[in-house]
């Protein structure tokens, strides 16, 4: 809940807190908090950071400022978060599930945006919500928070409830409100190091993922299928959309969607194409990490190669020679 105070509005990443809303594409009840509001929609594109957010976390001024020279800012409270290792374990499998389907780069160790993503959401935040009964705000404010990341119903061109608490639609509008997940500085568990606690959790949960976006250095851009069929492109787009065709499953050196498989189109070409196979045990369907984050293909040793670093959708991804380039820098989930 915001007060009624002429606050600036910011997101609250606490996603796990009094707000209980049934999920059911993840067969169990999430508990959501509440959030604090951003300044920029949520469904618009990117919040802008004001040029304190813009720097690093630890080196963040407006911490150490006293209250009355920085915008007020709503804590989080005690309440219904994990209170065990297991539902701990269970609340971080979530999160980086949901997390890792809208885009959020799976690009460090206890510190990647998809480990900040996952654990943050584990503080408990503001607000009381029952399912299928009318919201109720105590007197003196004039707005709520709604779903797994706490999309505020004051924000300008705020989202539905139907997309509030709905978790996919959820998660690609907060990972866009965030830059495309480089910037957690919005939430208020991440400015006030709230969210520490949960981070070893969080870091289990994403090393367990099997299945996700691949996410390029490259900043928002994701690998999809153009097409679900054999012989269909592999190519590049903006992360954000939780769309099935940027989902993949990683199992046995393969990138997989359901049984077909990437593959380089050739092995004589100089730069091959990347496209669909049926999975079967083929060096040209392996892939394995190496140097930094690339994915290199068994059959010709290349690197999967975002050509000339496009950054334009629709680009057919390919393998080309290993020059440890930022578009050969590949995420997996």
């Amino acid at each position: 809940m915001r007060q009624l105070q002429g606050f600036r509005v910011q997101l609250s990443l606490s996603w796990l807190a009094k707000l209980v809303v049934p999920v059911a594409a993840a067969g169990v009840a999430i508990a959501v908090p509440a959030e604090a509001a951003s300044t920029a929609s949520p469904a618009s594109g990117p919040a802008q950071p004001s040029p304190a957010q813009q720097q690093p976390a630890q080196q963040q001024p407006a911490r150490q400022q006293p209250a009355r020279q920085r915008p007020a800012m709503i804590s989080p409270l005690l309440g219904i978060a994990p209170k065990t290792a297991a539902q701990a374990a269970t609340a971080s499998s979530t999160c980086a599930r949901y997390a890792t389907g809208a885009g959020w780069a799976g690009n460090g160790y206890f510190a990647g945006d998809l480990v900040t993503a996952a654990a943050a959401g584990q503080v408990v935040g503001h607000g009381d919500f029952v399912s299928g009964q009318p919201v109720k705000c105590p007197a003196g404010t004039v707005s709520y928070d709604r779903g797994l990341w706490q999309l505020n119903t004051a924000v300008p061109g705020a989202v539905s409830d139907s997309c509030a608490f709905n978790p996919v639609c959820n998660a690609k509008t907060a990972y866009l409100a965030s830059g495309r997940g480089t910037s957690f500085a919005p939430w208020s568990s991440y400015d006030q190091d709230v969210y520490t606690p949960f981070i070893d959790p969080a870091q289990t949960a994403v090393t367990r993922l099997t299945a996700g976006t691949v996410t390029s250095a490259l900043l928002g851009e994701c690998l999809v299928r153009a097409k679900q069929a054999v012989g269909g492109k592999v190519v590049i787009a903006n992360c954000g959309s939780g769309a099935a065709n940027q989902q993949w499953s990683v199992s046995g050196g393969k990138l997989r969607s359901g049984t077909l498989c990437a593959a380089i189109s050739a092995t004589s070409a100089a730069s091959p194409g990347v496209v669909l196979r049926r999975c079967a045990s083929q060096k040209i369907q392996q892939w394995s990490v190496a140097g930094r984050n690339e994915l290199r293909n068994k059959a010709d040793g290349k690197c999967l190669t975002d050509p000339g670093s496009s950054l334009t959708a629709g680009t057919q991804v390919k393998a080309a020679k290993c020059v440890n380039a930022k578009n050969q820098t590949w995420w997996l989930p």
